[in-house]
């Protein structure tokens, strides 16, 4: 049988044509496990960058999710304020209008006022002689003012 495994000038032997034969079925069997396999490392490459991808977009997202919050946060604050200092304005009216109330309560009625003009109408004050004037007056004319007596 050692004679039949060495190739004769006719060809390859029987044995040897089966072992070429699977070494092609194995070579092709590699081949399409190879395109498998890169195809297989091609497509998880395009879904780790998608993967990768969104992920970069929710982290954006986020950031400005945390950015908007924040500025609400600050705008809101700001608005809180404002509102206490109205708030503050609007207690020291209503203290000045309670105050000016009270004011106007004591302060002289228009019928009040009409019964004083005239009254002032009625004396006419303009009229009147001041002191000096009497005096100058009694002096010009030499006569003396009179004390008045005191009752006992």
């Amino acid at each position: 049988m050692a004679e039949n495994q060495e190739s004769s000038p006719l060809g390859p032997s029987q044995e040897q044509q089966n072992t070429f034969h699977d070494v092609q079925i194995k070579d092709s069997n590699f081949g399409s496990l190879s395109s498998i396999i890169s195809d297989l490392d091609r497509r998880l490459r395009t879904l780790e960058e998608r993967y990768s991808n969104l992920r970069k977009k929710v982290q954006l997202s986020d950031q400005n999710l945390i950015e908007t919050e924040r500025s609400f946060i600050g705008e809101m604050r700001t608005v809180n304020e404002d509102l206490m200092e109205l708030k503050r304005t609007m207690n020291d009216f209503s203290e000045k209008i309670v105050v000016f109330g009270s004011e106007l309560e004591h302060a002289a009625k228009k019928q009040d006022i009409k019964v004083l003009e005239k009254y002032l109408i009625l004396w006419s004050p303009q009229n009147f002689v001041t002191r000096n004037e009497l005096k100058e007056y009694l002096k010009n004319n030499k006569l003396r003012l009179v004390p008045e007596k005191e009752e006992e």
